[in-house]
């Protein structure tokens, strides 16, 4: 017996054996043979397979390495007993032949092995396989193996299969370290990725080879953590080195340090671990292997299901007759709960429900919060009830109480004040609520019983109530199977999981989206019913329990994505177009090779929003999640977890900070007070170090900053890094809308590592002084009052998002084509004119491959040259003014951009002279062949142009706004508009409107605003079979009356699918 092991196979194989020797080397009586950490050739396995006596051979922890084994004739004579653990290997060439003697084969830890071989099981005395936490796809060939080896009636053959039981575990402190330091790892990963396919001038005074060498490293670093952390046998102390490291050889990359950071591996005691092997043309095989394993199909999207109400009916109906009764006074209606039952819910259906809509003039909804601004509360009802231009942000609170009151006043409105807080609150608004005696009526939810009665004492509030067994059973089922029915087998332990969710509809709901991302079965559901039964036990916050068990089933790259929601303020509406920016630029992305990095990102979000941990606000025309926010409880759970994972911190009014607390913290978050938060804050804070949100009253050494990576601020902490020296700071966010006469609205910044600024609320006079020198910024965005030079931004080589908002001229100089990384370019304004000398510019252009959106340009840039040099351009924006009329041609020129799938053009004046705008629509083949979404916008086309339009092979979404077409009379014509789901038609001079279904075979959604002269809906156009949602908004009296007609003569003849939605102005 020989047992022979290397003490880590990752060394470089000039400090450990690379060969097997010869198979006479070996004792010649060798019965048994164990070998593990030698990272050995599959190839060399033909020297084992000839030892004559070998009857037991164990195989661990990489003692071969390799993709592919390949067997040979003649080998293993008098095997029984094989067993391979902890290997890379993927695929295994094998049969009968091979292993004439074997008896019990076990494979532990094969994650990466797609199959077991088929022929293995001709062995002819094979008893027993087993397969130990290995990859689903080989337990799959298992049980097929076994399967067929019954129906030959070869029942001596035992499968034994244990899988993994991690995705059923909560998370320990462990695991919670582990987030933390894949974090770091895929941080420093993508960061060294980005130097390495960036111009050579980026290398500093380091050659590629050292850069592509360190890269392949980390690479190992990687695939070694995530191999140990599926294991569950990572030490603590070594995984805390690991993530140390990894943070410093990012501040070091940095600082194109590369010797440094070799030095701070040696001083720390990590081995350096050298490339074996590892080429760069592999270097997104972990991406690629992740986005395989998560996501079927790189255009797979989950459908964005509506959260279902369930049992509470009864109360809809009460609630719809108050809001709607007799009583013409103003009557304040309150709805109470507990956390999590279902009061937002409950008040968004009655709020969308088309009897309210019809019922009130008015519609407005506000989210009040915990910690509520009067002016925002004033400026959310206006966004819903007028029409509203930049001159009312100057405004003071005074004045928008004043502009509130005229705008309800003489109106029957509806307003919704969603979870509110506080009674002062309610005494800061409630005069801006005029009565009328026309039965206007305001809504309030709130958790607490005092707020209610306080806001109106003349009616009882509404209070939620728990879910019954029967009605819990109902919600879990329906967000698990939607629209299958669940296994018979799986309904009396599903009831179980039901029933332990107490009645607590946001319990039910996250335990549901954890469910419907498992395998149905019944072992894996018993796991759950005991883990949410150990949760709810002795626990009196059992839903945070629950909702706890749900993050801790998520993998590490959708955690990280999750805790960063907690940089956002408290019910904040976020864009996730946005978002995803961010993470990309965070590096919390893996690259794949068949999936773009957004695209990546976008499938995290999905996933998240289908696990219900974040939550649809609103959806675009195409049916994609447009903005998201997150649950107070999810983000209560975000916030503590961020303690316990090192990613966030808060606090609070009042808060200290010891003058030691700064060293490597990452994240800073100003909040305001909440106990909870800030005991739980109070308890981390010597050890936490990643993240930090501190509110207004937190007190703030001097020296605090200095090594902190991440810092949002969300309230007046603008001081805290005027002049301030930040050389560790990673990222910096602003959510307070700061003024011109803002002291600090001309910052002065030391913040040479920044790669994340967005101080887009900071309205600046000029470009921050200092920001020229930020050299390594990803995603910056900024409010610019003055006009300033393209060339200025240009100099940020490493940028992949900029998003601005400021006078430009929409020409594109030179200098854009030395952004190699940048993916994202919006400008947020006007257009400036330009010279006829920019325009005459020769530009050399480099390819900007990474590029997908860019808005908006001006025709001048709009050149074959230009749009050629774009090739991966998916989203572009134009600009046109009357100044661009010596431009002609530049429309036929979009045909370059084979890739482009959503274009908005817009002009500036919609009454021009015909002389000075386009005149007609060219041809459809002119237009990209990929055209999804087509947004047109004063352009004053004639409607008999539409008929390009409707040739276009893939338009989905067409938005026609601001006299985009002009014209008395639009006939469709038939055979066009073969894919289009979504129609909007705004503020134009249409009157008559001749259309059926058949013009519009798959349309969905159609949106009629400001169309004042159009004089009724046609009627065919409730014959398109697919049609479900008719909008009208500020339209003519005729064309709200054919709305209501069509909608009623529908619903007679049994089609209650059709809901017609009308706002009158």
């Amino acid at each position: 017996m020989l047992k022979y092991a290397f003490s880590n196979p990752f060394v470089s194989s000039a400090l450990k054996p690379d060969r097997v020797p010869s198979w006479r080397s070996f004792p010649p009586k060798l019965v048994k043979l164990t070998l593990s950490g030698t990272s050995l050739p599959w190839e060399d396995m033909v020297e084992l397979s000839m030892l004559p006596k070998l009857e037991v051979l164990k195989l661990r922890n990489y003692a071969f390495s390799g993709s592919v084994w390949k067997c040979r004739e003649g080998g293993f004579p008098r095997l029984k007993f094989l067993l391979i653990g902890s290997t890379n290997l993927e695929i295994w060439e094998a049969d009968g032949t091979h292993f004439p003697n074997l008896q019990h084969l076990v494979l532990r830890h094969c994650r990466f092995l797609k199959e077991i071989p088929y022929g293995i099981s001709e062995a002819p005395l094979l008893e027993k396989i087993e397969l130990h936490c290995c990859k689903d796809s080989a337990v799959i060939s298992a049980r097929h193996l076994h399967e067929e080896q019954q129906s030959l009636g070869n029942d001596g053959l035992k499968i034994h299969i244990t899988e993994e039981s991690s995705p059923n575990r909560q998370l320990s402190r462990g695991k919670a370290d582990h987030m933390a330091t894949y974090a770091a790892v895929v941080t420093l990963m993508q960061d060294l990725e980005q130097r390495l396919i960036s111009n050579a001038k980026l290398f500093g005074p380091f050659s590629q080879n050292e850069l592509e060498s360190l890269y392949s490293a980390v690479s190992l670093v990687d695939s070694f953590l995530r191999e140990t952390y599926n294991h569950g046998i990572m030490n603590k102390t070594l995984e805390k080195r690991i993530r140390d490291v990894a943070e410093k050889a990012g501040n070091i990359v940095d600082f194109w340090n590369v010797k440094i950071f070799r030095r701070t591996l040696r001083l720390t005691g990590l081995p350096e671990i050298p490339v074996l092997g590892v080429k760069r043309k592999h270097s997104f095989s972990s991406g690629e292997y992740l986005a395989n394993s998560t996501f079927s199909s790189p255009r797979r999207r989950t459908p964005i299901t509506e959260v279902k109400l369930v049992g509470l009916e009864k109360d809809l109906v009460t609630m719809l007759h108050n809001l709607t009764g007799h009583s013409l006074q103003l009557r304040v209606f309150p709805v109470i709960g507990m956390a999590g039952i279902g009061k937002t819910t409950f008040s968004k259906k009655l709020y969308d429900n088309p009897l309210i809509v019809h019922h009130f003039y008015v519609r407005a909804w506000v989210t009040v919060s915990q910690q509520y601004q009067v002016r925002e509360m004033l400026l959310s009802i206006l966004r819903c009830v007028t029409n509203i231009s930049n001159e009312i942000y100057e405004k003071s609170d005074e004045e928008l109480r004043e502009q509130v009151y005229r705008s309800l006043r003489g109106k029957k409105y509806l307003v919704v004040l969603d979870d509110m807080w506080d009674t002062k609150a309610w005494d800061d608004l409630k005069r801006t609520f005029p009565d009328d005696k026309n039965g206007s009526r305001v809504m309030l939810t709130s958790r607490l019983r005092d707020v209610a009665v306080h806001a109106c004492q003349d009616t009882t509030p509404h209070c939620m109530r728990c879910l019954s067994v029967h009605e819990s059973w109902e919600l879990l089922s329906s967000k698990i199977f939607v629209d299958e029915t669940c296994p018979l087998e799986l309904v009396t332990i599903g009831q179980q999981i039901a029933c332990k969710c107490q009645g607590l509809p946001l319990a039910i709901v996250v335990v549901g989206g954890l469910l419907s991302k498992m395998d149905r079965r019944l072992d894996v559901w018993e796991e759950v019913a005991q883990s949410v039964s150990s949760l709810v036990l002795g626990e009196a916050d059992h839903c945070q329990n629950i909702l706890a068990l749900s993050y801790n089933h998520l993998p590490d790259h959708l955690k990280v994505c999750f805790l960063y929601m907690g940089i956002f303020l408290e019910d904040y509406e976020i864009s996730v177009k946005k978002l995803i920016w961010l993470w990309v630029a965070e590096g919390f992305i893996r690259p794949s090779m068949i999936k773009g990095l957004e695209e990546m990102a976008e499938g995290y979000l999905e996933d998240l929003t289908a696990r219900s941990l974040i939550l649809v606000k609103r959806k675009s025309s195409d049916g994609r999640i447009r903005t998201c926010y997150i649950h107070d409880l999810m983000r209560e759970l975000c916030l503590h977890e961020c303690q316990r994972e090192k990613i966030l911190h808060v606090i609070n009014s009042g808060g200290q900070v010891p003058q030691n607390y700064l060293h490597n913290l990452r994240r800073i978050s100003f909040h305001s007070s909440h106990d909870l938060m800030r005991e739980l804050c109070l308890n981390e804070c010597q050890r936490e170090k990643i993240l930090h949100v501190i509110n207004s009253g937190g007190q703030v050494p001097q020296n605090y900053l200095h090594n902190l990576r991440r810092i949002p601020f969300h309230s007046s902490f603008l001081k805290h890094i005027i002049g301030t020296s930040l050389p560790y700071t990673r990222s910096v966010f602003c959510f307070e809308k700061l003024s011109f006469s803002d002291p600090w609205k001309d910052l002065h910044m030391d913040l040479k590592l920044l790669k994340v600024l967005d101080i887009m609320n900071i309205h600046l006079m000029n470009i921050p002084m200092g920001i020229q020198y930020l050299n390594l910024l990803k995603f910056l965005a900024l409010t610019i009052q003055n006009s300033f030079h393209m060339n200025f931004i240009c100099q940020f080589r490493c940028l992949q998002t900029l998003i601005l908002d400021c006078d430009w001229n929409g020409h594109l100089t030179r200098k854009f084509w030395d952004m190699l990384e940048l993916r994202h370019f919006h400008l947020k304004r006007s257009c400036l004119s330009y010279s006829q000398e920019l325009a005459q510019q020769e530009l050399p252009f480099s390819v900007l491959n990474n590029l997908q959106s860019l808005s908006a340009i001006r025709p001048v840039s709009c050149t074959r040259k230009v749009f050629l040099s774009m090739p991966n351009l998916k989203k572009l924006g134009i600009h046109q003014t009357e100044e661009d009329y010596r431009f002609r041609g530049w429309f036929e020129q979009l045909v370059h951009l084979q890739e482009l799938e959503t274009l908005k053009y817009a002009f500036s004046n919609p009454f021009a002279s015909s002389a000075l705008k386009p005149d007609h629509v060219p041809s459809w083949r002119s237009f990209p062949p990929k055209l999804v979404k087509l947004t047109l916008s004063g352009t004053s086309l004639p409607w008999e142009d539409m008929v390009e339009l409707s040739m276009l092979p893939k338009l989905e979404v067409l938005k026609l706004r601001n006299y985009a077409f002009s014209g008395s009379v639009w006939k469709c014509r038939e055979g066009g508009f073969p894919r289009l789901k979504f129609l909007l038609i705004g503020s134009t001079n249409l009157e008559i409107w001749e259309a059926d279904g058949t013009h519009f075979p798959n349309l969905q959604h159609l949106v009629l605003r400001h169309c004042r002269f159009l004089k009724e809906i046609p009627y065919g156009i409730s014959e398109a079979p697919l049609l479900e949602k008719i909008e009208l908004h500020c339209c003519k009296d005729s064309a709200v009356m054919s709305a209501r007609h069509l909608q009623e003569e529908q619903q007679s003849l049994g089609n209650d699918g059709l809901t017609v939605h009308i706002t009158e102005g």
